[in-house]
């Protein structure tokens, strides 16, 4: 199996680095569904240590920016963002992106 990017090293959780872990693992293997489950649930583990990032304009630009490729982010008023599942089945470059996207949020929020 190809060895995981150094990047996960950055991450400082050591329970959401194993989720990206696990998700690179599942990436490799061909089990797309179990990464954009596992990448969307360490952003929504983000967004819940740190829920001033869905503050502002920051806070909707935030919003916009999480993939949308069969998944989509939901923040009820009165309780912490969730993902919505659109569908079942995902592709390589679906998976990739939202793999991409949690890994490189996670760092750059020092997580």
């Amino acid at each position: 199996m190809p060895a995981p990017p150094a990047k996960l090293q950055r991450i400082q959780d050591e329970a959401l680095r194993e989720s990206l872990r696990a998700a690179h693992a599942a990436l490799v293997s061909g089990n797309y569904p179990e990464v954009v489950r596992r990448a969307a649930d360490a952003y929504v583990e983000l967004l819940r240590r740190k829920p001033e990032l869905l503050e502002g304009p920051m806070g909707r630009f935030r919003m916009f920016m999480f993939p949308r490729l069969g998944a989509h982010l939901e923040t009820p008023p009165d309780g912490p963002p969730t993902v919505v599942y659109d569908r079942e089945r995902f592709s390589f470059s679906e998976a990739v992106t939202y793999f991409e996207f949690a890994l490189d949020t996670l760092v750059r929020e020092g997580l």
